[in-house]
């Protein structure tokens, strides 16, 4: 009787971990369905097939007056998707009619990932097969193809990938029936077509005697035969009173639509610009975009040949891996290729290399996944806008980047599938046997010379940062005219030509000058966009004049008159209009004016100061807090109103310095990447401007710090002595999250190291292990919940001292203002940028342009990254991932790619308008992940990463010395800035 039950369980350990990714995938793909909208155009053709199907039936579907693209083989899916839609009584356009439509290529996509497991278990056994059920599971571009864009590319794909696995086992009518199936499904299977010959037919290219070959030709016409009878099959129930042709045009139509060279397909083609180009247009001479790409095929499918004959002669042969070269070879070289076609390569890839277990074939799929999935999320984000065809600087700039992504990763695919078809050995991906993780080593003792540099770095830091920051004096006497109007009669010396007007805080008010007749000679509108910065305007106005100045429902600070000349006119008055005029500045600046997001953030800070009621309401106060504190100690002035924020920036650079230390343990590389730190733009620009994106990503990177010591400290002391990191980490969690809503995000991420550590410490069998997992459940209540909350509150605290008082009922009404400010803004901005072009600083955020310069000359301020900074920090997070998949990774690798994944992936579903600074919590992961390279290369290669760590720190202290005037407002010549734009994205 125990045989039975043994075998059970063994079974059970086999299928349960399989089942656990199954379940997770379900749960993404099912969670993102929900939430995102998909391609309008794609969804609103399935849901009206959807239940058009069910209203006629098939055979009254196809009809000439209506429009359907796809083959039959969907369509009978969709009917079964229809007719429950109708049982439901669902509505095209609705959540649960989308989420319907995606139910069927997700349970594909599952079934996807299990045949996954299935090839790479029998081959490689059950870790590595778990490991590629998990790579198919949650690939990004085909979760983001699936759930989020809400294609069927899954049923498609599934189709295809067991037909190929079926050739590999010599299965010919069940793959030929499959082939059809998948043709039935979409007409793209036509580009798989060859590869499926090559299978049936290379018996053919070593046949030596009349019989071999005659059998395999005729396994070819049968297996021909077979797949259109299969396609056939799909679509009798829809022939209805169809036409005898109806179905071969169906397809013939399909395949000439888009004669384009590229429909925002990113290949190769595409990287010389020839997206949405007509495919006759010239490139060359005569040669034209349809020519290359029909030789693009034609070499394609002569390598086909040859690696089928040189393969079936090493005894290499495997029809997966010819069909996901071949897949690959068409859509990175030829004409006419859409976003998608390049999905079933992809997931070919992917089942060669569980097939053959080789790992550039695994890193092939790394970077089509990447490339695809930024391809995707470039035309779905892109759909509906004034950039549909991605014609933009920015959108031409990632084209070619994501291009080039997928070139590479075509060349490695060549190089490992040229060398497995000639018999050469395999480059295995290799997983380490799990081993009881063990406590980490002891972090170094801090020595005097490593404080100095520290200290001096950190003082060199703060004394650019602070230096020009803005001006130590302004008007602080306001008029305060709010819901009145008031009036000022004013005598001037001498003639004045212009007003200078520095309003406060204002509703929606006005000023106007008017002269002894009554007549209007200047007017200025004060708003919500005017505060706290000088406004001029002309006028003319005679010497001995009398004026009267209306102010109505605003507060201004002061006024001032100057004369042709620029001087300052002496003004006769009592009223505090005028009673700062020794204040009032030479010339316009941002020095003493606020600019972009100032108007708001500061703008709070002082309201927080004066109990006044709030303006700006979107995000939560404790950055505002922080910024009102400058403001109490330093006045409201230039200086006052970012002191705050640029002394965050400053304390970046050390905090970044201690996380990196604690990960790599070597002071060297955790000062490399602080030197990095001081040298990005994006941290100088970003903490020397009165927004709160500073302290949400200060205290971000803090509470990361926090949580990496608590981990370290669990593995080598147990929870019960890592009170003081768990609660340090919750501290700052806390004041991250209150300071901006993206500090949620880091919490997740938090949440993954926190209880990932207490599993490892369960690795361990602690003898008091129930003592600890229940101060870890303690701890994370009361430090990572309880904690963060009160703290959330208590910075609503300006609120209550306001006058008016302040309630609960309001306060929970400002979480929800904010959170449907946040989901329903549908506002549109020059300089924004999606997720996807941040890495590479493609689209800066312009802040600020100085007027009144002489001609010739320039002052800006734009938020953009350190190029050659980003640029390794991105190499840098891709070994790091590389080294989670490969299975090589370590507790640092792994924290640092959690880390960033957490603030960046959420992101991804972002549609509205987002911006480059969105990305400034995810960028210290980025650098935190190139010191850990560094620190991993240092051992085998050290003069060699030395160098290069040099040369990379002497390249962004050039850059940042470059584009210093351009982040600074500094004001150079206006030709020094124009060379500056490398990159035909880049605006200031």
């Amino acid at each position: 009787m125990s045989r039975p039950s043994a075998f059970s369980s063994a079974r059970r350990a086999r299928w349960l971990p399989l089942a656990a990714v199954l379940l997770a995938a379900l749960a993404v793909r099912c969670g993102l369905a929900l939430v995102s909208e998909g391609y309008s155009s794609d969804v609103a053709c399935f849901s009206a097939w959807a239940l058009r199907l069910a209203e006629k039936g098939p055979g009254a579907f196809y009809a000439p007056d209506y429009f359907a693209d796809y083959p039959p083989g969907y369509m009978l899916l969709l009917w079964l998707v229809g007719l429950i839609a109708r049982a439901l009584e669902l509505e095209a356009g609705g959540k649960a009619m989308d989420f319907l439509i995606c139910l069927w290529p997700i349970l594909c996509d599952l079934g996807l990932a299990a045949l996954l497991w299935s090839i790479a278990r029998r081959r490689f056994g059950e870790q590595r097969a778990l490991r590629f059920a998990a790579f198919a599971a949650f690939c990004p571009a085909l979760l983001y193809d699936t759930a989020v864009w809400k294609q069927v590319d899954g049923v498609f794909c599934l189709l295809l990938a067991a037909a190929f696995l079926l050739l590999e086992e010599k299965k010919w009518p069940a793959a030929a029936a499959l082939y059809g199936f998948a043709l039935a499904v979409k007409p793209q299977a036509l580009l798989f077509g060859p590869a499926l010959a090559a299978a049936f037919l290379a018996p053919l290219l070593a046949a030596r005697q009349r019989r071999p070959a005659l059998a395999a030709l005729g396994r070819g016409a049968a297996g021909a035969a077979l797949s259109l009878a299969a396609a056939f099959a799909c679509a009798l129930p829809f022939w209805g009173g169809q036409e005898a042709g109806w179905l071969w045009e169906k397809y013939a139509s399909t395949a000439s639509s888009y004669p384009y060279a590229s429909v925002n397909g990113f290949n190769l083609l595409t990287l010389f610009g020839a997206n949405w180009q007509p495919q006759d247009a010239p490139v060359l001479g005569p040669v034209t975009w349809q020519m290359l790409g029909a030789a693009g095929i034609v070499l394609a499918t002569a390598a086909l040949v040859y690696l089928s004959w040189r393969s079936w002669k090493a005894g290499r042969f495997s029809p997966l891996l010819l069909a996901a070269f071949y897949g690959v070879a068409v859509f990175t070289l030829s004409h006419r290729m859409h976003e998608r076609y390049i999905i079933p390569a992809l997931l070919l890839v992917l089942a060669a290399a569980a097939r053959w277990g080789d790992k550039r074939l695994l890193g092939a799929f790394g970077l089509f996944s990447l490339s695809s999935l930024v391809n995707l999320a470039m035309v779905l984000t892109s759909n509906g806008t004034e950039d549909q065809f991605l014609s933009s600087a920015t959108a031409v700039v990632m084209i070619r980047a994501v291009s080039a992504v997928e070139a590479a990763g075509f060349v490695l695919l060549a190089w490992a599938v040229f060398a497995l078809c000639r018999g050469e050995e395999v480059r295995e991906y290799v997983l380490t046997a799990p081993a009881v993780p063990a406590a980490p080593a002891p972090q170094p003792a801090w020595t005097r010379k490593e404080r100095l540099a520290l200290a001096l770095l950190t003082l060199v830091v703060a004394a650019v940062s602070f230096w020009n920051l803005g001006d130590f004096t302004a008007p602080q006497n306001p008029l305060d005219s709010d819901g009145v109007t008031t009036q000022v009669d004013v005598e001037l010396a001498s003639g004045a030509t212009e007003l200078w007007v520095y309003p406060g805080v204002s509703w929606g008010g006005s000023l106007a000058v008017y002269d002894e007749a009554g007549e209007q000679l200047a007017g200025v509108e004060l708003s919500g966009s005017t505060v706290f910065q000088w406004l001029k305007v002309g006028l003319s106005a005679p010497a001995g004049g009398k004026l009267t100045l209306m102010v109505d429902n605003a507060e201004v600070m002061e006024a001032a008159f100057r004369g042709e000349d620029g001087a300052l006119m002496a003004v006769s008055s009592g009223s505090a209009l005028f009673d700062e005029q020794q204040l009032v500045p030479d010339s316009v600046s941002y020095k003493n004016s606020m600019y972009f997001d100032e108007i708001y953030h500061g703008r709070t800070a002082y309201e927080h100061l004066h109990g006044m009621p709030v303006y700006e309401t979107t995000h939560p106060p404790m950055g505002k807090v922080f910024i009102m504190l400058g403001v109490a100690l330093f006045g409201m002035t230039g200086f006052g109103w970012r002191v705050a924020g640029a002394a965050f920036g400053v304390a970046l650079v050390p905090v970044l310095y201690l996380f990196v230390r604690r990960l790599t343990r070597k002071p060297a590389f955790a000062l490399f990447a602080a030197v990095l730190a001081a040298f990005d733009t994006l941290r100088f620009t970003q903490s020397r401007i009165a927004t709160i994106d500073i302290y949400g990503t200060f205290f971000i990177l803090l509470a990361a710090y926090f949580m990496v010591w608590y981990c370290q400290s669990v593995l080598e002391k147990g929870v019960e002595e890592s009170v003081l990191p768990m609660a340090l980490a919750g501290l700052a969690f806390g004041l991250g999250a209150a300071s901006k809503w993206t500090g949620i995000y880091a919490g997740a991420g938090l949440a993954v190291l926190y209880f990932g550590v207490l599993w490892q410490r369960a690795k361990q069998k602690p003898p008091r292990l129930k003592q600890e997992v229940a101060t870890a459940f303690c701890g994370g209540i009361v430090f990572f919940v309880a904690l963060p909350l009160i703290i959330y509150f208590a910075s609503y605290i300006p609120y209550f001292w306001r006058e008016s008082g302040f309630s609960l009922s309001e306060w929970w009404q400002c979480q929800v203002n904010m959170y449907r400010y946040h989901s329903g803004l549908e506002a549109t901005h020059p300089y924004e940028s999606r997720w996807y072009t941040w890495p590479v600083s493609a689209r800066p955020v312009w802040y600020y342009l100085a007027s009144g310069l002489p001609e010739g000359m320039r002052g800006t301020i734009a938020a953009l990254g350190n190029l050659p900074l980003w640029l390794a920090a991105l190499g840098g997070l891709g070994w790091c991932g590389w080294r989670q998949l490969s299975g090589k990774g370590n507790g640092a690798t792994g924290a640092v790619s959690v880390l960033f994944l957490a603030q960046f992936l959420p992101w991804v579903l972002v549609s509205r308008c987002t911006f480059l600074y969105h990305y400034f919590p995810s960028l210290w992961f980025a650098v935190a992940a190139l010191a850990l390279a560094a620190a991993h290369f240092y051992v085998r290669r050290p003069a060699l990463v030395k160098g290069l760590c040099t040369g990379l720190a002497v390249a962004a202290g050039l850059f940042f010395v470059c584009y210093y005037p351009v982040i600074s407002g500094l004001p150079v010549s206006e030709s020094y800035v124009n060379a500056l734009r490398i990159l035909p994205s880049w605006m200031f």
